[in-house]
């Protein structure tokens, strides 16, 4: 008969031989090799890279260097304004030049064009070009938000297309806490600490250094083989079947309920929560470590529930959270609510694109994209103003505990539109993957 010290004994050898570093490290090896990611994929992977590199340390320090040359918050307000009306007109046109210039051509146009509008924006001082740099700014850099999503389907299947757009905005938040990091110091690198540079100068400086540095994204961006725009583009370019509309209702109403606080987090840190800019800051890293780990956390909730099950389970987990930060917790809570908050919301975003992407056929994918970003756009753009009025009016717990009201209702909405649209394929579709 066996012992029980010898059971144990065998227990524990077979733990230890599970969780031997080599065995851990081959478990991954072949997880990964089951991707099955492309040359490509990693091409664009380093594209979006450079390309993102310069625009994370852009809008760190442009907001600095307009208030070093004199500007106030007012003039920020109608930039930062110009500029979403300008992605709110280009959002149609992107998914058009998409489907006549094909994903390369719109991407190389984006990566040359944005990092110069970019350049210029930093160069050019006097109040009516800024303003008008800002609009143009906004139509340019709409080209991206509408290809990228293009990019990852055509170099992916349906099998591994949500890990990769999970994977793709995980690094993506990576880049952010790399640029920010390094482009907080950089003026300061680039004028050597010799104060009499000036802030400005310095400030411009950084900028022009990283705009020079996203335009090297257009190497890796020309050696991508991608599909090719059809001769003769069909004439349809967006789609009109009852599943997009059904899909941009109910993210309608998601993008407007989240964009109704995401504008406000640090104000509501700073005047409600009474914390310190280094605080805000910390609390903003944590939230961004915390959104990696959800997002890659994300597919294997999908593969287990599904795209739309699971989107609306992060969905209600949102909702909760925000209730939870609304009421006020001090100190570590009100860091932990808020992370939970944006990780919650982060893990549905990659699953939206992909569900998008998925269902629809590849010759209407850039104008569902466009349309999507569309939505987005302008349903954001107005629920920051509602929402500013009214936490200036009614303050923030109740503004707040109305806005979760809105993200649960969004997850009920979603589910209602959308539930069991996943087992419904567009008939073309199959033959195009």
């Amino acid at each position: 008969m066996r012992t029980g010290a010898a059971t144990r004994a065998e227990q524990e050898t077979r733990l230890r031989s599970r969780f031997h570093p080599g065995r851990v490290w081959s478990d991954v090896a072949v997880w990964w090799g089951g991707k099955n990611f492309t040359q490509d994929f990693w091409k664009f992977l380093a594209g979006d890279f450079l390309y993102d590199s310069g625009g994370y340390v852009f809008f760190l320090l442009y907001n600095l260097y307009l208030l070093d040359l004199g500007y106030r918050e007012n003039f920020l307000g109608w930039v930062a304004g110009l500029m979403a009306v300008g992605n709110i007109v280009g959002s149609l046109p992107a998914g058009w030049a998409a489907r006549r210039l094909g994903m390369r051509g719109v991407t190389l146009l984006c990566f040359a064009l944005v990092p110069l509008s970019l350049a210029l924006r930093a160069t050019l001082s006097s109040a009516p070009w800024l303003l008008a740099l800002a609009f143009l700014g906004g139509v340019v850099s709409s080209l991206w938000p509408v290809a990228q999503p293009l990019i990852v389907a055509d170099l992916t299947d349906t099998r591994n297309r949500p890990f990769a757009f999970s994977f793709v905005s995980a690094v993506e938040i990576g880049f952010g806490i790399l640029a920010g990091a390094a482009g907080g110091y950089l003026p300061g690198w680039l004028s050597h600490g010799n104060r009499a540079v000036g802030a400005a100068p310095a400030t411009r400086a950084a900028i022009l250094v990283t705009c020079g540095l996203s335009l090297f994204a257009l190497w890796p961006a020309s050696r991508l083989k991608l599909t090719p725009a059809p001769a003769g583009a069909e004439r349809r370019i967006y789609p009109r079947d009852a599943f997009v509309w059904r899909f941009l209702v109910a993210t309608g109403l998601w993008s407007f309920a989240t964009g109704a606080f995401n504008p406000f987090y640090n104000a509501y840190f700073a005047h409600f929560q009474g914390a310190s800019v280094a605080r805000i800051g910390m609390i903003l890293a944590a939230s961004q470590f915390v959104q990696v780990v959800a997002i890659l956390a994300a597919p294997a909730l999908f593969r287990r529930v599904g795209l739309v099950t699971g989107i609306v389970l992060t969905q209600i987990a949102c909702a909760a959270s925000l209730v939870w930060l609304s009421t006020g917790p001090q100190g570590w809570g009100a860091a932990a609510a808020y992370c939970a908050y944006s990780g919650f919301q982060w893990m549905s975003d990659p699953a939206f694109y992909s569900l998008l992407m998925t269902k629809v056929v590849p010759s209407e994918r850039a104008g569902a994209s466009s349309l999507y970003f569309l939505v987005v756009s302008v349903v954001q753009g107005v629920a920051a103003v509602v929402a500013g009025e009214a936490f200036a009016r009614f303050g923030y717990p109740s503004v707040m505990t109305v806005i979760a009201g809105g993200i649960l209702a969004a997850a009920l909405l979603f589910r209602f539109l959308l539930s069991g649209s996943e087992s419904a394929q567009p008939s073309s579709l199959a033959a195009a993957e």
